[in-house]
């Protein structure tokens, strides 16, 4: 009944599941039917018991099932309503016989009441936020460049030099991967600290955060441990845990994640550690070179895939600052994920993926069913960006002008701050991360800068712990 086929570029767990919702739709299976247990599915179709349970998630969400602990999971009968009982598929401890397989099921079970915790504790988070932009009030909130910035005629006279090389290759859509002169761009910007970087290394993307995406869902199946550095932008944790994962946190100080957190996964593992290294969001500090080096280390010691988020090295205050970890690393061990929404404007949404031609090929193939690929004017304007010099004229006068606002904001904390409250020194970026002496809270802090007129993004919106 249940047939995979390996060769497709469907995931295992949508092939399950569309096996089964076939099997409904042809009678083989009638509500009421229980299905086989996790174990049992894993070992017929030969998959692992994460996939089946990825699957039955799926059949939950739907309504096209119905989980009972301690009993199993049912077919639903679809004339009953909506009353089916709503779960996280984690299967049942009667499914399990051995005793490891019963603390692994605990296991499972207690993470899933950790996972909801969490949800639950970041959506109360993000409903107050609206309260932080209510109109005449001083928002600090958003990352994003200021569009006074955009100096008039900009996007014009852009456009027009898009066009001029021939509106005809800007109509039909492009290679998942993308444009191949704006990945041949890209490889040659991105090789000028010593990085081996080829345009087959290089994959355009919607923005950062779909490249995030993209490499959360390419791991699905294998299941690697992620790590976060915290803190750090909360929406690469959520990406992760909407594609089913569990994110572990390690403490990052001004200089990058810290060796004594690391030290917790010093063994040969299937690992992803997520990291920006280059004005640090919320920080705004780089990762030190003695911190890189160990990094690298740990990474060839572990056999660690980094992940590298690069989106704020063009707008460092002293230069590009030390080299990306992909020099050292290659392609291989590293994923390094960058845009042009911070140094230019995020409107464009231009993003792009670089790492080994291999996970390149298997995350357009991904990419081809989420949204074909990146908008080809969009793509083609970002190439006329690049080559006619715009770009470094436009990102160093934002880095003067952010440099002039930190270094005032930074005098206004020194003068008006109490003791007790300490600030990072940024080297780059939008952001200053500031610490409230213990038993303060953020959040309390917001409600009172709000009724004065001026609004931050509490400390908790960048730590999931």
């Amino acid at each position: 009944m249940y047939e995979i086929d390996r060769e497709l570029d469907v995931p295992l767990y949508v092939q399950i599941r569309d096996n089964i919702v076939a099997a409904m739709s042809a009678g083989r299976l009638k509500p009421g039917d229980r299905l086989p247990s996790v174990c049992s599915l894993a070992k017929e179709i030969g998959v692992t018991q994460a996939t089946i349970r990825r699957a039955l998630q799926d059949l939950v969400d739907a309504g096209h099932t119905e989980c009972h602990v301690g009993r199993g999971t049912f077919i639903r009968d679809a004339s009953a309503g909506c009353e089916a009982t709503a779960c996280t598929y984690t299967g049942t401890l009667e499914e399990i016989d051995d005793e490891s397989g019963r603390n692994s099921m605990r296991g499972d079970m207690r993470e899933h009441a950790a996972r909801r915790l969490r949800r639950s504790v970041s959506k109360a988070l993000y409903d107050i936020m609206p309260l932080a932009h209510k109109p005449g009030i001083i928002a600090m909130t958003k990352g994003t460049p200021d569009e006074k910035m955009i100096p008039e005629g900009f996007l014009e006279e852009l456009c027009q030099l898009t066009l001029e090389r021939g509106a005809a290759r800007y109509v039909q859509a492009t290679d998942p991967i993308g444009l191949a002169d704006l990945r041949e761009e890209i490889a040659r910007r991105a090789s000028r600290d010593g990085s081996k970087v080829t345009p087959d290394m290089v994959m355009i993307t919607n923005g950062v955060m779909q490249a995030i995406t993209l490499v959360a869902q390419h791991y699905m199946e294998s299941r690697p441990e992620v790590i976060c550095e915290t803190p750090c932008f909360q929406g690469v944790s959520n990406s992760f845990a909407a594609m089913g994962h569990w994110v572990e946190t390690v403490r990052r100080d001004d200089n990058g994640p810290m060796v004594d957190q690391l030290e917790r996964f010093s063994t040969q593992a299937n690992r992803l550690l997520y990291l920006c290294p280059y004005a640090h969001n919320p920080m705004g500090t780089n990762l030190s070179p003695d911190r890189s080096a160990y990094l690298v280390e740990w990474a060839r010691k572990t056999g660690s895939v980094l992940i590298v988020d690069e989106i704020f090295r063009e707008l460092q205050f002293s230069g590009e600052g030390h080299p990306s970890l992909i020099r050292q690393l290659g392609g291989e061990q590293t994923i390094v994920v960058n845009s042009l929404s911070k140094s230019i404007m995020s409107g464009l949404r231009i993003g792009w993926i670089i790492t080994s031609p291999r996970r390149i090929q298997e995350l357009a193939q991904l990419k081809k069913l989420m949204d074909h690929s990146a908008p080809t004017f969009m793509q083609g304007m970002a190439f006329s960006l690049l080559r006619s010099g715009k770009f470094e004229t436009h990102t160093q006068q934002m880095v003067e002008c952010y440099k002039r606002r930190m270094n005032t904001m930074l005098k206004s904390l020194q003068k008006m701050m109490p003791a007790g409250v300490r600030w990072s020194q940024p080297d780059g970026g939008f952001s200053i991360l500031l610490e409230l002496p213990t038993g303060y809270s953020s959040v309390a802090l917001l409600f009172s800068a709000i009724d004065m007129g001026v609004s931050f993004l509490p400390g908790p919106l960048f730590d999931i712990d």
